[in-house]
């Protein structure tokens, strides 16, 4: 018995197959340009989400890593 992908799940394959290789390259790119070199300072951030009244938003990353 075999299950078939719908249209969605065929439709997000096709978006990662797509934006993975473009992903890779921009990493290795990255590291090699800054493997071995200390981090730049970060600016501070100017915010107004801590004084205004917006609500929080959450979400989750998946970092990938060679």
């Amino acid at each position: 018995h075999h299950i078939w992908p719908d249209r969605l799940t065929q439709t997000l394959y096709s978006s990662w197959s797509m934006l993975i290789p473009t992903l890779i390259k921009t990493q290795l790119q990255y590291s090699m340009q800054t493997h071995g070199k200390p981090l730049e300072k970060i600016q501070k951030v100017i915010s107004v989400c801590g004084t205004l009244q917006y609500t929080s938003k959450w979400t989750s990353l998946l970092c990938l890593f060679l």
